[in-house]
């Protein structure tokens, strides 16, 4: 698996960062938003490694993504944007519209680990 989603391009001038990233295996969905806002459709995948500013997910190669789109993570309601930063094959790399909290981060890796994955 390839860290390509912690390499994505930044703006000219900023200073390149990297994140710690944490393998964790968890079912999520990705929202594609139609019009007037109304979820489009939601398809199934799978969260392979994550850290504050993307993720890398394992998606159907065969169904096409727009660009931006919305990421559910099974055990929690909130809807992260996300771009889309690298696909080959099932790989998909993305980075989040906005860094994740580090509390959100926690609860999944608290909630991975005591589900007994780790």
């Amino acid at each position: 698996m390839s860290m390509k989603m912690h390499v994505a391009e930044g703006k000219p001038g900023q200073l390149a960062t990297t994140h710690q990233h944490y393998f964790i295996e968890r079912p999520c969905r990705i929202l594609v938003i139609g019009q007037h806002l109304k979820a489009k459709t939601k398809y199934q995948c799978l969260l392979r490694h994550i850290s504050i500013a993307g993720a890398m997910l394992d998606f159907n190669a065969a169904i096409p993504l727009p660009k931006h789109f919305f990421l559910e993570i099974e055990g929690f309601k909130e809807e992260i944007g996300c771009s889309q930063v690298h696909r080959e094959g099932t790989e998909l790399g993305v980075r989040f519209n906005m860094l994740l909290s580090p509390d959100f981060l926690r609860r999944l890796i608290r909630i991975q680990f005591s589900s007994g994955a780790l």
